[in-house]
């Protein structure tokens, strides 16, 4: 039963994990895309994403943000991915090898008329 119970509070809290990585892809897109050149969008996602999840995710170590800037003008949008990984002792509270990886991915609109630098 001991067993039982703590594979379900390791799966209630990654499923908790990938909602906080979603949610920290969504923020970390959107702050991307009020800037106006893709090296301040690239700072700002990196930014949001670690700020977003500081409070929230179950030890990501290591944290990547990759923004996607192919679209970035006009018009056109970025896209933020976020990939988390979080070991089992965070998950279980046992000492246990491995972990398991959370990837999100989100995108965001740029204004049509706002002065943005390719």
């Amino acid at each position: 039963m001991v067993i039982v119970a703590m594979l379900i509070v390791g799966a209630w809290r990654l499923s908790a994990t990938r909602l906080d990585v979603h949610a920290a892809a969504a923020s970390a897109a959107r702050a991307a895309s009020q800037q106006r050149t893709a090296t301040a969008a690239q700072t700002a996602a990196e930014e949001a994403a670690r700020a977003d999840l500081s409070g929230r995710a179950r030890g990501c170590t290591p944290l990547t943000v990759v923004t996607g800037l192919d679209d970035f003008g006009p018009g056109g949008s970025v896209t933020v991915t976020i990939t988390c990984h979080v070991s089992t002792d965070d998950l279980i509270g046992v000492s246990a090898p491995g972990g398991a990886d959370t990837t999100a991915t989100a995108r965001a609109p740029l204004d049509t008329y706002s002065e943005i630098v390719p």
